[in-house]
């Protein structure tokens, strides 16, 4: 979201109020009773009258913190979704909210005063964001002095926040946004076919989309379309688009050519690229609102886009390689980082270790958000309170298990998905073969990389 000139202006000077504050609060020492002065009339015979015991002093008041949230949800949602289950636990902090999705975080990295204490947003996005204007910390040592307890989460959600932090832990993961394979019944049921089901081979979901791909009614109906930025993004086999190490692109290899013939085979279905749009957000609209197309692989919250509450629609976890074990994609999560701005970056992670508490994690769950912790209750309970998910195999997002994400280069911050899904979307035209799409794919973002490094000399 880009902020025009004069909001942005206005902004800036609000967000003067969300520094991090850490005041001391006065301590009024409570006065201590005096013992009267021994009598020197009393007879030594007299019993000594006993001495007013001490009143303790008072435990000293808490000293309040300050913890500036920038995030990717809207303000209104930041009461019940964050500040809620950090204030309960401790009252005297107190959050200050501004959606980072409107803040130039880079440039904002000389004005230490404006800058993040805790950064709640998607883990592609904001990590380049993050490391663009070299405002990651390591909290590993926090970790392990016992404030959060790993062993909770999904191993492979760990794994991808320790590749995001090249080794070491810049986050942790709060929630994601896993790939699923969505359906229309009304089109199967035209088709006389089978549903889609938990399990899928790739290429049983092949067979599958070319039997509910033709001509009924006098309408075209294609078999499947796929919102394949993210599917080239969260792939299965955990590959990287750029070496984490070298800086150069990673794609002209047989892991990715596996994967663009995968993919890219189900356009050329005869049919199923009638009436294509170069947009996979527009395709994704025809689903529901055209009601054409049988299949769309994308991600879980798309049945949040209005027009599927009038679809006849379900879910199933999306296909996976047969020689892969069960491994779907990466979970794409949303991560909760933690700046080296933050002047109390205990208090931050005690906050953020609030937020994924089994408690916040369950209600979390049951407003559609699915959890990286491994407690079933709060798996069980996804999309418990969402009407829209009532009756439908919400189960799959949890069917297959998750791809941990591949290692990213600790200061690259280009658009690496969009590259390579241009690329891939020649493939899908007939513009390029694999193989040429690679190449192209492995220059482009090359030079793409060279001049991300000009630009910062």
């Amino acid at each position: 979201m880009i902020l025009k000139s004069r909001f942005f202006s206005a902004l800036l000077a609000s967000m003067m109020l969300l520094t991090v504050v850490l005041s001391a609060c006065s301590k009024n020492e409570a006065a201590q009773p005096s013992s009267p002065p021994p009598s020197e009339s009393a007879s030594p015979s007299a019993s000594p009258s006993p001495s007013p015991s001490e009143s303790p002093s008072p435990s000293p008041e808490p000293e309040p913190v300050e913890l500036s949230v920038f995030g990717s949800i809207p303000e209104d949602a930041f009461a019940t979704q964050i500040n809620q289950w950090v204030t309960a636990k401790y009252p005297d902090y107190k959050l200050n909210y501004l959606c980072s999705c409107i803040l130039n975080m880079p440039d904002l990295k000389a004005q230490k005063d404006i800058t993040p204490d805790i950064l709640y947003g998607a883990a592609e996005g904001d990590l380049r964001v993050l490391l663009g204007g070299n405002l990651q910390t390591d909290l590993t040592g926090l970790v392990d002095s016992g404030i959060v307890d790993l062993n909770r989460f999904d191993p492979a959600s760990i794994a991808t926040a320790k590749n995001f932090s090249g080794g070491k832990l810049y986050g942790l993961p709060e929630s994601s946004n896993p790939i699923a394979l969505f359906y229309n019944k009304d089109v199967f049921d035209k088709f006389n076919a089978p549903y889609p089901t938990d399990g899928m081979t790739w290429d049983q979901l092949y067979d599958l989309a070319k039997q509910v791909t033709g001509k009924k009614d006098g309408v075209n109906y294609r078999g499947i379309s796929m919102f394949y930025r993210f599917a080239l993004l969260g792939n299965e086999l955990s590959l990287p688009i750029i070496d984490a190490e070298t800086g150069k692109a990673a794609v002209n290899n047989d892991g990715w050519k596996r994967i663009f013939e995968n993919l890219s085979r189900f356009y050329k279905i005869p049919g199923n690229l009638e009436g294509y749009e170069r947009d996979s957000g527009l395709e994704l609209n025809k689903f529901y609102e055209q009601k054409n197309i049988a299949m769309v692989l994308s991600l879980s919250s798309s049945y949040k886009r209005p027009g599927f509450e009038a679809l006849n629609w379900d879910m199933v976890a999306a296909p996976t390689f047969a020689d892969n074990n069960g491994v779907g994609f990466q979970s794409l999560p949303t991560m909760i980082y933690i700046t080296d701005t933050a002047a109390n970056k205990e208090a931050a992670l005690q906050a953020v270790n609030e937020l994924l508490s089994d408690e916040a994690q369950l209600a979390a769950a049951k407003e559609g958000r699915p959890t990286h912790l491994l407690n079933e209750q709060v798996r069980q309970a996804f999309g418990a309170d969402v009407p829209l998910l009532q009756g439908k195999n919400v189960k799959a997002i949890y069917y297959n298990k998750f791809a941990p994400s591949p290692a990213v280069h600790p200061t690259l911050t280009l658009n690496a998905p969009s590259i390579l899904a241009f690329e891939f979307e020649k493939v899908i035209l007939g513009e390029l073969s694999v193989e040429e799409a690679l190449v192209s794919a492995e220059s482009e973002l090359n030079k793409a990389v060279e001049m991300e490094l000009a630009n910062k000399q």
